[in-house]
């Protein structure tokens, strides 16, 4: 090997390859859903830092468009994005997505005041109290069908200042989204809140990759794959970290 092809070769190992350098590109949409991924996060978020990095191991630049939720699923449906993230698998989505491997996971459950004793061991055990819900969200399996109390807000936010103001008793919403709330928007409540453990249930987030898209098959399978590298190098664990996870 000579000098000067092992000094481009530590070059380009060094340096990431700029966007026009990749063989493939896919247009991706994706929303607002802090701590995990977003416009006003750090790269993206860490869910954003993964997909795209993962993409790039295998030839792909990545293209980002941030766009309301409704708007980037239609848009995935039609063909107009290659794919959306992320999304929690439902079987009437195949219809229109195929699903990539599993990213980080969802901890659905309830938030409540600290001090409170609320225990539960089933839906039908919740009856008595007011539970705050975003309205068009996904319920967990049973939740509809309890009848329960719940009041629909547009926000988990909205819904976690009801809960320290008490006007309701409980908060159905991802455990790390909540306490990111918390966390940035609720710094002066963060003391009266807490997590019940454990979640009522735990959902996988996925990259959908539109049925439309040119080749979406070999798209999820150059996704997959790169996901893979990236787990086994720990690279998919440092970013993570980076980010606070």
């Amino acid at each position: 090997m000579s000098f000067k092809l092992l000094v481009t070769i530590l070059i380009c190992l060094i340096y990431p390859l700029p966007a026009a350098a990749y063989e493939n590109k896919v247009v991706l949409a994706y929303v607002e859903y802090p701590p995990y991924y977003g416009e006003s996060l750090e790269n993206g978020g860490p869910i954003t830092e993964i997909i795209v990095q993962a993409f790039n191991k295998v030839g792909y630049a990545v293209k980002l468009k941030f766009v309301p939720w409704a708007r980037g699923l239609e848009g995935a449906k039609q063909g107009t994005y290659d794919g959306l993230f992320t999304a929690w698998y439902t079987k009437d989505r195949e219809k229109w997505f195929v699903f990539s491997a599993p990213l980080y996971q969802n901890k659905i459950g309830f938030y409540k005041r600290k001090g409170e004793y609320i225990k539960f061991n089933s839906f039908e055990d919740l009856k008595s109290y007011k539970i705050g819900v975003v309205r068009g969200y996904i319920r967990p399996l049973g939740f509809k069908e309890a009848n329960l109390q719940t009041i629909e807000s547009a926000t988990d936010r909205e819904n976690l200042l009801l809960l320290t103001m008490g006007r309701i008793d409980l908060v159905l919403t991802d455990k790390t989204l909540g306490k990111y709330i918390i966390g940035t928007q609720l710094v002066g409540q963060a003391h009266k809140l807490e997590w019940i453990a454990p979640p009522i249930e735990v959902l996988n987030q996925y990259l959908m990759i539109s049925k439309q898209a040119k080749d979406f098959q070999k798209i999820l399978q150059a996704f997959n794959l790169g996901l893979k590298k990236l787990t086994e190098t720990g690279e998919m664990n440092k970013i993570l970290l980076q980010h606070g996870f």
